[in-house]
């Protein structure tokens, strides 16, 4: 980035409008095009890429762009770590970070394990954890949707699928917020315990296999060490979380504020799922996704960029690009085309997941609309607060208002299901369902019991 005077780099860190940023892509692209400049920590710098064909040509060509930050020049020169930047231009040993065949023997892994998930079965454990987390509130004719509902249930999902009760799907929840919060000195201690979980998980699974995502990657052909494993399966985990939180929140704030759309939802002429793609769309949860490495000199528009720079890719602003921004219908103001976004990517490293949390978020909005009668925001739209990050579009939370309810009524024969204390001592786990044992006496199960402590 030699080539720009530093009066002309844009600050993304700092305080976050609570409007959003929709306003600064929109001038960033009126003054530098489809690529600018930006400073995303004090003295970490990037190009953001503003136009879509321009974002979608660096997600599909792994040949020019690198998904590796060690080839960073920033890194190479010892200027950056790229083990300790957040979030962006980290580096770790998993496939989102690596190229060619060192990617696909990293990710064919994943791809397989995932595809050998019961959807049909795991859209029940859904429903069912969607159910568990709408019991703990439903009485009180209140709640915060995410704090209490969109931000545990992927997590709590994706443990599942681990093959672990639920409260290590907690655990793993709380954990996950604190590496994702402000605060870096508790945010250290809780990466080491993921650490921990995700090591200790492996080992449990290498000595007592069951039919889970850890266990089919350890059997996979590609002979990943137990290490390579844990940090595979740390990925699943960390590029879920906060993408299908944010869009479980952004659609029911959406619902709740936009009264066309909550009519043509409610009048099915705009299925769950368009909904989802409407919102991935209009209000992306991811805003900025992590750099690409340019591994030789190029020009995007009339921009330079030289071999070792970072490149990140804009979504948000891809979505606004003139070049392909989609008319709204009339009558619903629903997007036109909205199956264009990128919120998955594309090329290589396109999320293998997207299908599974498409199906999380289409349940967990299903859920809340056929439980929770006469909801409600229970603030004025506009002091609804945003997460402060460019890298992120999502509400720090949605309060709402309800008519107070109880638990479904379970089918003739069946117990209801258990509403899960404010304790981590009863994790309203379905044994039939998930098939789960009492937490077993190793490392994992004593990582627990840690975690128990701390709760009140």
């Amino acid at each position: 980035m030699t080539n720009v005077h530093p009066t002309e780099i844009i600050r993304l860190h700092g305080t976050t409008p609570d409007t959003g940023r929709d306003g600064l892509w929109d001038a960033l692209r009126a003054h530098h095009g489809p690529v600018a400049p930006v400073e995303l920590e004090p003295g970490v710098r990037a190009w953001l890429l503003l136009g879509y064909h321009e974002n979608l040509a660096v997600l599909q060509n792994q040949h020019l762009f690198s998904r590796d930050t060690r080839r960073w020049r920033e890194a190479g020169a010892g200027r950056v770590d790229p083990a300790a930047v957040r979030p962006t231009l980290s580096w770790r040993p998993n496939a989102l970070y690596a190229d060619g065949a060192e990617h696909v023997r990293l990710r064919s892994p994943i791809v397989d394990a995932l595809a050998r998930v019961d959807m049909n079965a795991t859209a029940r454990t859904v429903r069912r954890i969607a159910d568990g987390l709408v019991d703990s509130f439903a009485a009180r004719g209140s709640a915060d949707l995410v704090s209490e509902y969109a931000d545990p249930l992927p997590v709590l999902v994706v443990n599942s699928l681990y093959g672990l009760p639920d409260d290590y799907g907690y655990m793993l929840g709380d954990l996950t917020a604190v590496v994702l919060g402000e605060d870096a000195g508790r945010g250290e201690d809780a990466v080491a315990r993921m650490h921990q979980y995700f090591s200790e998980l492996v080992v449990r699974k290498r000595e007592r296999p069951g039919a889970d995502l850890v266990s089919w990657m350890l059997e996979h052909p590609a002979g990943l060490s137990d290490h390579e494993v844990a940090h595979q399966a740390a990925l699943i985990n960390n590029a879920s979380h906060q993408a299908t939180t944010h869009l479980i929140g952004n659609t029911m704030r959406t619902l709740l504020t936009d009264a066309g759309i909550r009519t043509a939802h409610t009048d099915a002429l705009l299925p769950v799922h368009e909904l989802l793609d409407h919102v991935m769309w209009t209000d992306a949860p991811c805003q900025i996704l992590p750099a690409r490495i340019a591994l030789q000199d190029t020009r995007i528009g009339a921009t330079g960029i030289r071999a070792g720079d970072a490149l990140l890719i804009g979504f948000a602003a891809a979505h606004r690009d003139p070049a392909v921004r989609c008319e709204r219908d009339g009558g619903t103001g629903v997007s036109s085309g909205r199956r264009a976004h990128l919120m998955f990517g594309a090329g290589p490293h396109a999320c293998p997941a997207r299908e599974l949390s498409r199906m999380i978020a289409a349940i967990a909005v299903t859920a809340l609309q056929e439980r929770l009668a006469g909801l409600r925001l229970a603030v004025a739209p506009e002091e609804l607060r945003w997460v402060p990050s460019p890298f992120v579009r999502g509400l720090r939370e949605l309060p709402v208002d309800f008519t107070p309810c109880g638990p479904p009524t379970p089918p003739r024969g069946k117990p209801a299901r258990p509403v899960r204390p404010a304790g981590p001592a009863g994790s309203g786990a379905d044994p039939e369902a998930e098939g789960a044992d009492a937490p077993e006496d190793d490392l994992l199960g004593r990582l627990l019991d840690w975690w128990r402590g701390l709760r009140p």
